[in-house]
């Protein structure tokens, strides 16, 4: 039970605001007890009538009912009392009462939290009672630190000179043959389609000469189902930057910025009381090995080295033909992550470089014009990817030739493509970013099961409420 602290002094009035958890009538008609719940700590209350307790206050307790929020005055006689002794009483506003979605996730006295794999399964009633399920502490920690990261980021790239650039949600362009990913809508009696990428405006804006440029933005992806893993509206935070030398840039500023984020949210105190706070029903939170190489930088494998180490310690199949499966990359997370690991310490974020041509867009650049190993990575947390980066074809004509002769071609010359082709005609600096999934960094750095606990409206396949 949390303790309640007189810091008023002995005797003084002090006050408190917070929710009803629980009431509990007295054995005897003269006496309340409630239980008050503020940010995850729990306070006893109590009024005993043939004490002395003010009759009107008395009568406003016996209106009480659980979600209500409530101001209470006490007058502590000893900073250790563990029991308040009720002096005042306002009901500042009123929950109906017999709420649904009582859950008992709070973790009070007296109660019992369901097991991880119960919690699982009460995730769509969670969902469905969205606020009341926000109120427990340890969901508003999700949400506090996914606020926590959007700043650390803002923070970060402010620091490295970059601009934010806000990217249209409404696009024209489309990817031929990846049209059931789109959301198609009418626009004023045209077709246009819920962006699935700011990366191409971000991109034009670089052959305006703003040179470092980033968005934190609502994406869409049309995903049939809901596995943990996906949703249909998603934040990502994506940049792009021009090249001064080489690839090897965005993959160093991925580094950076990653390692920068992992480290504020372990080491700022009041974001380790936020992750201390979600592990009361989220036992892995806290748990997260942020394992550096001998250069302090994140570790780096290649795309053909991960599927060695696929085939030759996990005996897997692997073909290094085809891109690496949901399965591989938690297999390579776990591994990496155990005592068992070829790093050079236990981690759960690792790099994985240098993909083939054939599994990357047709317009990310490769290592020689006739290298079938293209300037691209991954960045992979608790098994899961959550950072795509590469270096992007900057030459019109390569641009051209890549979008024709692409296995679903795309039309340079189309209207929904052309600003993009006229940004290389015009001349584009050599140039590439990265995406971050801001709702999987969450995820894998807490260990949640499901990615919709990552946001508290979440949309999926399934889901359009709250």
């Amino acid at each position: 039970m949390g303790s309640y602290s007189n810091t008023g002094g002995q005797g003084q009035d002090t006050t408190l605001t917070g929710r009803v958890h629980s009431i509990c009538p007295g054995e005897e008609s003269g006496s309340i007890a409630f239980l008050l719940r503020k940010n995850g700590q729990f306070f006893k209350c109590k009024l005993d009538k043939t004490g002395g307790a003010d009759p009107a206050i008395f009568a406003t307790a016996q209106r009480l009912t659980p979600e209500s929020l409530v101001r209470v005055s006490s007058c502590v006689m000893s900073c250790t009392d563990v029991d308040i002794k009720v002096s005042g009483l306002t009901i500042l506003s009123e929950a109906t009462a017999n709420l649904s979605g009582n859950l008992k996730l709070h973790g009070a006295p007296g109660e019992t939290l369901p097991s991880p794999n119960e919690r699982i399964l009460l995730l769509d009633q969670r969902l469905d009672n969205r606020l009341l399920d926000a109120r427990v502490a340890a969901t508003a920690a999700i949400f506090k630190l996914f606020s926590a990261v959007h700043q650390l980021a803002v923070k970060y790239l402010a620091a490295h000179d970059f601009h934010y650039i806000p990217t249209p949600a409404f696009v024209g362009y489309e990817f031929p043959a990846e049209e059931e990913d789109h959301f198609y809508l009418d626009y004023l009696g045209r077709q246009a389609m819920l962006a699935p990428t700011g990366e191409v405006h971000l991109g034009m804006a670089l052959a305006a000469d703003l040179e470092r440029v980033y968005d934190i933005h609502t994406v869409f992806r049309r995903e049939p189902k809901s596995d943990g893993r996906h949703l249909t509206e998603f934040t990502m935070l994506e940049l792009v930057f021009a090249l001064k030398n080489d690839w090897t840039e965005i993959l160093e500023l991925a580094d950076s910025l990653l390692v920068f984020l992992l480290r504020s949210l372990q080491e700022h105190d009041k974001y380790a009381k936020l992750t201390t706070a979600a592990q009361r029903l989220y036992p892995a939170a806290g748990s997260f090995k942020l394992g550096l190489d001998k250069n302090g930088k994140l570790p780096r494998v290649r795309f053909d080295e991960a599927k060695a180490i696929l085939r030759n310690q996990l005996g897997k199949m692997a073909l290094v033909e085809e891109d690496l499966t949901r399965e591989e990359e938690a297999l390579l997370g776990e591994l990496f992550a155990s005592n068992h690991s070829p790093l050079d310490s236990p981690t759960d974020v690792f790099i994985v470089t240098h993909f083939p041509k054939h599994l990357r867009p047709c317009n990310v650049s490769s290592l020689g014009r006739d290298d079938a190993t293209t300037n691209s990575f991954d960045i992979i947390l608790r098994g899961q990817e959550i950072v795509t980066g590469c270096q992007l074809l900057h030459s019109y004509k390569e641009v051209r030739s890549a979008f024709t002769n692409r296995a679903h071609p795309i039309d340079p010359d189309s209207p929904g493509w052309r600003p993009y082709t006229e940004a290389h005609e015009i001349g584009m600096p050599p140039w590439g970013g990265f995406g971050l999934g801001l709702n999987r960094l969450v995820q894998g750095y807490l260990g949640l099961m499901d990615i919709r606990e990552t946001v508290l409206f979440p949309r999926d396949a399934c889901r359009l409420a709250p």
